[in-house]
């Protein structure tokens, strides 16, 4: 069983987390797509740190004998979880930078050939 104060520092922590979420997406500062993994990341704490006997049913199947143990674990998963998702993103806005850099070079490229055309004309 957790304890109260962690509980209502889980529940205020997802409830802080959601209401700053909230506020990037109406300043669009943050795309949707990205925010998904936050909002359900919050809601599973939500849920977690609401029902804490949950807590006792999770870390039974996992094997693991303090429940709280259990949360950091699954906590730190999910912080794997977003971060490789976030890398992924990276790499294909990465790799799209690199094709429009070669396109943006070769269109500057095909330009000043044909301004060297027409000053010879």
């Amino acid at each position: 069983m957790i304890s109260i104060k962690l509980q209502i520092i889980l529940i205020a922590g997802a409830v802080i987390c959601f209401l700053v979420l909230l506020n990037l997406l109406r300043k669009y500062r943050m795309e949707l797509k990205y925010s998904m993994l936050w909002i359900i990341a919050m809601i599973v704490v939500l849920i977690l740190s609401v029902f804490p006997s949950l807590f006792n049913y999770v870390s039974r199947i996992m094997g693991i004998e303090v429940p709280v143990n259990a949360l950091f674990l699954l906590a730190i998963f999910g912080v794997f979880v977003i971060m490789f998702s976030l890398t992924v993103e990276v790499s294909k806005s990465t790799i799209k930078i690199k094709e429009l850099s070669q396109e943006l070079g070769l269109v500057k490229h095909e330009l000043k050939k044909i301004r060297d055309l027409e000053r010879e004309n």
